[in-house]
């Protein structure tokens, strides 16, 4: 078919019928002893001779069986067999100037074999040997009375499932604000707590003197990771938690003054008044003695804590002031604005020269009072304020107002940097608070430090749901979504939550990597004698978001996910009632909601089994993740706790563990020469050399299941070395990136030098000739390159099979090394590895994506950033089930173009390839013109990791 007015297609059609004109002169040219009679020459004639010799008539449908027709019997039977991977064979003799042909059928077929006549052509003999094999067949029963194969290949159930998930729904689910184990805790008095020290790694950044604060709490804390915390414009500091080891026997005394310290923070710094009421408390704060130091194992101790500042507050509400005090008594202190929640100060120093009655300084940050400077000190209301009486002579004090920051986890913005802070104050009217100032500026903190370990203790709380234990740090990044479309890389993002941390998508990436190594093995070990396409829909079935959505929606994993940031109100401690302050009539255990969309949560799924992998890398330990594996996917076809189950579930066939042949055993020490792995099993690698073209010999398989297998363990490789290695980048380059090293090119090549393309075992002429040139293409090109690690990806495109027994043979090394990834990362480093040290030179092969194309187009090109790619579900117009993915390309809010297909992927490349068609022609000006773009080049770019969704 070509299309009406294609000029491209239009001139295909005229190259190809003036390429037949030319051979049509050429053969006809040749002289009568040139011209070639093949064995198919006036065949029908030749049939038209036997057909009266050679015909079965079945009695009782009548149906005719010929020797014409022998052939597509043949082959419809043997395309009905379970699990038949290979056509019949045709093995034909000559004697005494005569052809017989022998048919060879598959494996499993009931008939194995059939010798037809003799025959002076060798086009008849075939299909004699066909017509003997039809006839032994309907004879056995395994045709029916109309030439039909009574056996049925039962194809997959699942293989036309509709497992995409709608990118677009989403669905309102419950959230959890605090920790369980706040709850489970409190509601007696303890008669021990537990220590976690809070201090800052580099206290000097916070621009005041400061001194930690411990955590009592009555069970101990895990080992928290520090977190990193903007304490000015330009300096930060990780904020650590040290949890000390043993429990601290606690007094009702020293309870009580722990339980009073805690509330005045509350009550002076963050302006909340709680009840007291020890058995309700979730935890207590402490001041720590300002030398402390930690050490690793530090036992905890009560001699730890500065009473001497739990004793001033315990005794004294406040410090009080009166007219008799020295102006020194004044510095240093803090100071409170009894009746405006929102007015802190430092007070700095006495001012002699100023009087409560003089103009408010014009240097002054701005109060709703401004009249004189006691005036601009007081916050009562109006009638309240002319009750007041205040002192005339009282001093005035230089003071710096208290940037009210509860979030440092968020770097500072240009407002607060504009914030001034200078005020004048008179004492009288203000509170000095009992709290030393070095407390007061640590305490400051504890908003953002009381937030992130809560965030930890939910995030950890959500894997001992799963029954897994990670590093507390990995499971808060499994489970953070900081934007509305994390997952989608957009070069803005949506509703961005500042101050979380890094969200889940780079986990992601790893843990969807590791899922289908880990089902991909679990299947392959259940189903030995399945073929590929078997494999495939088996693991599509449990790796599919759809599935992964189901079980964490089954297990309420939804309310572990963490998609709001540092909350002003949700910080505050819960049990305990609130008698002063904002949010007084707030309801304690008030149910909170969120909005996740479905892919957001498989994509935690995946996340937390990337967390489970990455919390033992250091070990090479990979028990965690198939744990975490088990757990999401909830499936008979992965049962299994650790790593070693898998070598339990598999049983050797018989063809691996059978007596190897010379020829065997030769090719698999020809192969230990260049690979350095000595198979145990040589006829294991044989099969992952046979192609399937060649009939099964000897009863060993094609390398079709092997490359399944291995196809997997090289993903997976791959994937870890560039996580690794590039631990800065996001999934679109990791993933783009992975192509190279995964791709037929690259593989095809790799095999030519390792020699493995000398071994390999098929039928047929054209796999030869397409071997034999590419394997000199790219010997010769290699050579030419002088050394060069990229000279492969200037080959032509290979034949498959190359490509194939590289990750046949990894499979065959995998079983043969009894499950050993080990062996896999051996091959790796010693023959994949060099090519890809550096992968800058690789850019341009992954720049051929066509989402990454179309972003340096628009970006490098037009220096337009204001273009968005998306994908939406639309019904199938048969009212189906079924439903496409739609995509468009949209540049300033306009539609550039569009592409349809079954996933979101494919919509996106297919879009992307429609819209470089339409724009590549476009000069920038032309480009300017058309879609109205007034980007500036430069400003708010958008990074090429940004775009388009992780393939």
């Amino acid at each position: 078919m070509i299309e009406d007015l294609n000029q491209g297609h239009i001139q295909a059609v005229r190259d190809v019928r003036q390429g037949e004109d030319v051979m049509r002169k050429f053969c006809e040219s040749l002289p009568a002893d040139r011209l070639l009679q093949g064995n198919d020459s006036n065949l029908d004639a030749a049939l038209d001779k036997e057909k009266n010799l050679r015909v079965f008539v079945d009695p009782e449908s009548g149906a005719k069986l010929t020797y014409a027709s022998s052939l597509g019997v043949i082959a419809q039977f043997v395309s009905c067999l379970p699990d038949a991977s290979s056509p019949p064979n045709y093995i034909m003799t000559a004697e005494h100037g005569q052809y017989t042909c022998e048919i060879i059928l598959p494996e499993n077929s009931p008939v194995h074999s059939a010798t037809g006549r003799p025959s002076s052509r060798k086009a008849i003999a075939k299909r004699s040997a066909a017509f003997e094999a039809c006839l032994l067949l309907r004879k056995g029963g395994h045709l029916d009375e109309n030439l039909l194969s009574t056996h049925h290949k039962h194809l997959p159930a699942m293989r036309n499932a509709h497992l995409a998930l709608n990118l677009n729904k989403s669905s309102m689910y419950g959230m959890k604000i605090k920790p369980k184990i706040w709850e489970d805790t409190r509601g007696s008095l303890p008669d021990s707590l537990y220590m976690t020290i809070i201090q800052l790694e580099t206290p000097e950044n916070l621009g005041r003197p400061s001194q930690p604060i411990a955590l009592m709490t009555r069970t101990r804390m895990p080992h928290f990771p520090c977190v990193l915390l903007h304490l000015q414009a330009d300096k930060t500091s990780n904020l650590t938690f040290a949890s000390l080891r043993g429990s601290l026997q606690i007094s009702q005394d020293a309870l009580s003054r722990l339980n009073a310290f805690t509330l005045r923070i509350y009550k002076d710094i963050f302006n909340k008044k709680f009840e007291v009421n020890d058995r309700a408390m979730s935890y207590w704060f402490a001041p720590v003695v300002k030398n402390f130091q930690h050490m690793t194992g530090q036992q905890g101790s009560l001699d730890l804590l500065d009473w001497e500042a739990l004793d001033y507050v315990y005794e004294n509400e406040a410090w009080r002031w009166d007219i008799h005090c020295q102006p020194s008594e004044l510095e240093g202190r803090y100071l409170v604005d009894k009746w405006d929640g929102g007015r802190r100060f430092w007070s700095l120093k006495v001012l002699p020269d100023l009087r409560p009655q003089d103009p408010v300084p014009p240097d002054a940050t701005p109060h709703k009072y401004m009249d004189s400077i006691l005036d601009y000190s007081v916050s009562l209301f109006p009638k309240a304020r002319k009750r007041a009486v205040w002192l005339k002579d009282q001093p005035v004090i230089y003071a710096h107002r208290i940037l009210h920051r509860l979030n440092w986890l968020d770097e500072f913005t240009q407002t607060d940097l504009k914030v001034n802070n200078k005020a004048y104050v008179c004492p009288e009217p203000l509170l000095f608070s009992a709290l030393p100032t070095t407390l007061v500026a640590m305490a400051y903190l504890i908003p953002s430090g009381i937030s992130r370990i809560e965030s930890f203790l939910i995030a950890l709380e959500a894997c001992d749901m799963l029954g897994l234990t990670l590093r507390p740090d990995l499971a808060l990044e499994a489970i953070t979504k900081d934007s509305e479309n994390t997952e989608e890389h957009q070069g803005e993002q949506i509703h961005f939550q500042r101050g979380m941390g890094k969200n889940y998508e780079r986990l992601e990436f790893i843990g969807d990597c590791f899922l289908k190594m880990a089902i991909s093995i679990s299947i392959f070990c259940l189903s030995p004698q399945h073929d590929e396409f078997e494999y495939h829909v088996r693991r599509m079935v449990l790796i599919c978001n759809k599935n992964l959505l189901n079980v964490a929606v089954e297990k309420k994993l939804y309310e572990y996910i963490r998609s709001v940031g540092f909350s002003r109100r949700n910080w505050y401690p819960q049990g305990i009632k609130l008698l002063e302050g904002k949010g007084l009539n707030k309801v304690d255990n008030q149910a909170y909601d969120h909005q996740l969309g479905d892919k957001t949560i498989a994509d935690v799924c995946e996340a937390l089994i990337g967390a489970s992998l990455l919390s033992y890398s250091n070990t090479g330990d990979m028990d965690m993740a198939v744990k975490a594996v088990t757990a999401l996917v909830s499936h008979p076809d992965h049962d299994v706790a650790e790593w070693a189950d898998y070598y339990k579930l598999y049983t050797k066939p018989a063809y691996q563990v059978a007596q190897a042949t010379a020829v065997q055993t030769n090719l698999a020490s020809q192969i230990e020469e260049k690979t350095g792995y000595h198979f145990k099993y040589p006829r294991l690698l044989m099969s992952a050399f046979l192609h399937p073209s060649l009939p099964t010999a000897g009863g060993i398989p094609c390398y079709q299941r092997l490359e399944f297998l291995g196809d997997s363990l090289l993903d997976m490789v791959c994937v870890n070395f560039l996580f690794h290695r590039h631990p800065d980048r996001d999934p679109q380059w990791l993933t783009e990136h992975k192509m190279a090293m995964v791709s037929n090119k690259f593989l095809a090549a790799l095999a030519v030098k390792l020699g493995f393309h000398t071994h390999i075992r098929y039928s047929g002429s054209t796999i030869e000739f397409q071997k034999r040139d590419y394997a000199q293409e790219a010997q010769e090109v290699e050579q030419e390159h002088n050394g060069a690690r990229d000279y492969w990806t200037t080959t032509r495109n290979p034949p498959k099979c190359l490509a194939d027994i590289v990750e046949s043979y990894l499979g065959a090394v995998f079983v043969d090394s009894e499950f050993k990834f080990s062996e896999i990362e051996r091959f790796f480093n010693d023959h994949v590895r060099w090519f890809f040290e550096d992968m800058s030179i690789y850019d341009t092969f992954a720049n051929n994506h066509p989402v990454t194309h179309l972003h340096n187009h628009l970006v490098v090109s037009f220096g337009c950033s204001n273009y968005k790619v998306m994908a939406s579900a639309v019904p199938n117009a048969a009212g189906t089930d079924v439903q496409h993915q739609v995509a468009v390309v949209m540049v300033h809010g306009e539609v550039v173009a569009s592409g349809t297909a079954a996933s979101s992927k494919n919509a996106k490349v297919r879009a992307c390839e429609r819209a470089l068609e339409v724009l590549k022609p476009l000069a920038p000006f032309e480009f300017r013109q058309r879609w109205g773009c007034d980007c500036e080049e430069g400003e708010d770019e958008v990074q090429l990791g940004d775009v388009g969704t992780a393939i």
